[in-house]
């Protein structure tokens, strides 16, 4: 008897446990402790069961016409390590791995272990058939988020279908009850990201998909508007990342079934076969518990199906049926108590940050040699805070504002808009730190929103909320330059050092607010700025003292950062704001999933038309 293959197996169960339990929790929590345990336990129980399955391939057979009995239980284990590597379903995969050859060699492990005269044999093919439609299910959703063919093209678009038109008077319309407020606000967070695809780049769409009534969120509390949007990424979340989308088919659910029941009638035959047995031969004893935990493991997921996004969303769509109506407002509304995202943000004062890179220059030329700066950028800048409630409403306000000059365009100005909107295009110092590099910019900024808070008397949710994006924003550029689409974002943090530093070296806090703020213009230089250098001190003092001579001043820098914001969201490539969201969502991919809404990326003249499409007609009919 081979214990070790048990231990093996043991192992990656234990593996799989971790998994489910972290599942759930890591698409909000930021702790890189967590996540590298995800991704230890991933590749752990890819690389033991194939460990294990080489084991049992070279298992001894004394007599192949006649095997042991203990060979025979053993070949009980193969299909069940072919269910690990199909692995839980809210995650699909950090890598495509080629499933096809351990299917087969599963196959030739349970053809070598048969024992046809043995009726735990016949185990083989329930335990077999569970097995393949596990990696059944995740080849297919891998395979629906990467295949190509999924993005169309204009003249792939749906045609209205005569059965089509009429299913849709027999659709069921939602009730006029508050109790179904947050099932509807689910559905349309579904309906949004249905409408939109955010995860497919080239997917046509315009705004006017969601300009109908019943789809307006605009009046909504922000609170309430940005959960609907926290669901949406939910949903491409899952879409990217878990089973889910292949789980809530007709299909994923039928395969579902059957692959439980074949894991239950296998495990209740290999109870009756083996009912004397279990006290007296613990070799026996311990491979029924493995099948067993397998089992409940996928119980338990199963489970999990019923209390999700899309299980309200499918049970939206057969809303006529009784239990359907009863349940989904119980559903819908532990559903909205979830947590979906970290609904925190890194924060990095302009100190800390040039600290950070005036300080440990050795390490960090170690680090540049090997190209691994980052590393230690996010444990020496990494600093997080809650997410205020006052900052959404003051970010949906100021997007809404700005919405007005864009027009659907796309957002390719950062700051220009916001000195339209309050008339002030004349002021000089403004509009020189909002034409400068945008790393500039965001350099600038921060320390002129410093100083200007640092000398406010009472202090407004405005004037707070700016603070907070200031302090994100520089986050983003020492930390995630990426983001903002600032590859060369370390250069120029160093060259405002070396004009700061010596600065700031002989003079407390109070003395460099004073020196900056002051009206005059004249601003004591250690070092002489020459042509080539960046004169980042005069350009602060400039910016501070337009700013200070402003009544409606808090306002008008709330709206600039807002405003580079959404430009630095809306330029982010698509692939950096999905790497963001399986490392607990940050506040610039809910920005960029908004501005996408009020994009316009269709190319017919008149999309109205496109309102008559079955995808979209029938789904607003079907929901509200």
């Amino acid at each position: 008897m081979d214990w070790g293959i048990h231990f093996l197996v043991t192992a990656s169960i234990a593996c799989e446990i971790f998994l489910i339990i972290l599942d759930i929790r890591w698409k909000y929590m930021r702790s890189n402790f967590v996540r590298f345990i995800v991704w230890a336990s991933y590749l752990l129980l890819s690389f033991i069961a194939k460990i294990a399955l080489g084991k049992l391939s070279v298992v001894r057979i004394d007599d192949p016409e006649d095997p042991s009995y203990d060979v025979v239980l053993e070949g009980l284990l193969a299909p069940l390590l072919l269910m690990q590597l199909g692995y839980t379903d809210r995650i699909t995969a950090y890598s495509i791995l080629n499933i096809g050859a351990t299917v087969v060699f599963v196959v030739r492990i349970l053809i070598r272990c048969w024992d046809g005269s043995s009726p735990v044999s016949r185990l083989y093919i329930l335990l077999f058939v569970a097995g393949f439609i596990k990696a059944a299910l995740w080849v297919w959703a891998l395979k629906s988020v990467y295949d190509e063919n999924s993005i169309v093209n204009a003249e792939y678009y749906p045609k209205v279908t005569k059965e089509a038109r009429e299913s849709s008077s027999q659709l069921e319309l939602f009730p006029e009850d508050q109790k179904f407020d947050s099932a509807k606000d689910i559905l349309k967070a579904y309906f949004w990201f249905d409408c939109l695809k955010p995860h497919l780049v080239n997917w046509l769409y315009h705004p006017v998909f969601i300009s109908q009534d019943w789809m307006r969120i605009d009046c909504y509390p922000a609170n309430r508007a940005f959960t609907v949007n926290e669901i949406e990424l939910n949903f491409m979340f899952d879409t990217l990342y878990t089973k889910a989308p292949i789980l809530y088919t007709k299909c994923g659910i039928i395969g579902c079934s059957i692959s439980f029941f074949c894991l239950v009638s296998a495990l209740c035959r290999f109870a009756v076969i083996f009912k004397g047995a279990f006290l007296i031969d613990m070799y026996i004893a311990y491979t029924y518990a493995l099948p067993m935990a397998v089992t409940c493991l996928e119980l338990d997921q199963i489970t999990t199906l019923a209390f999700s996004d899309w299980a309200v969303v499918e049970m939206g769509k057969n809303l006529g049926m009784l239990l359907f109506s009863r349940l989904i407002p119980f559903l819908a509304n532990r559903c909205m108590r979830k947590k979906r995202w970290a609904r925190s943000m890194g924060r990095n004062p302009v100190r800390v940050v040039l600290n950070w890179f005036g300080k440990w220059m050795a390490v960090r030329a170690v680090l540049d040699w090997f190209g691994k700066r980052e590393i230690f950028s996010w444990y020496w800048l990494q600093s997080r805070q809650p997410m205020p409630l006052h900052l959404i409403a003051l970010v949906l306000r100021k997007m809404e504002e700005l919405e007005q000059k864009r027009n659907f365009r796309r957002f390719k100005q950062r700051g220009k808009w916001t000195l339209e909107i309050h008339g002030i295009q004349e002021k000089q110092g403004l509009r020189s730190s909002i034409e400068a590099i945008f790393a500039k910019s965001i350099i600038i900024w921060p320390i002129a929103t410093k100083i200007l808070q640092s000398l406010e008397i009472e202090k407004s949710n405005t004037c707070g909320g700016s603070k907070f994006l200031s302090e994100y924003m520089m986050y983003l550029l020492a930390v995630h330059p990426h983001m903002l689409s600032l590859p060369t974002a370390n250069m120029t943090l160093e060259d405002a050092c070396c004009m700061l530093k010596p600065f700031l070296r002989y003079r407390d806090y109070k003395e460099a607010i004073s020196a900056l703020s002051s009206l005059d213009g004249d601003v004591p230089h250690p070092v002489i700025p020459s042509k080539e250098t960046w004169d980042v001190l005069s350009e602060v003092q400039k910016l501070v003292a337009d700013l200070r001579t402003m009544d409606n001043k808090w306002e008008l820098i709330s709206s600039i950062w807002v405003e580079m914001l959404c430009h630095a969201a809306y330029n982010c490539h698509v692939y950096c704001h999905a790497k963001q969201l399986r490392r607990g969502g940050v506040l610039i991919t809910h920005v960029w999933l908004l501005l996408a809404h009020k994009t316009d990326k269709f190319p017919v003249e008149n999309p109205n038309c496109c309102l008559d499409i079955p995808e979209i007609s029938l789904l607003g009919l079907m929901f509200f």
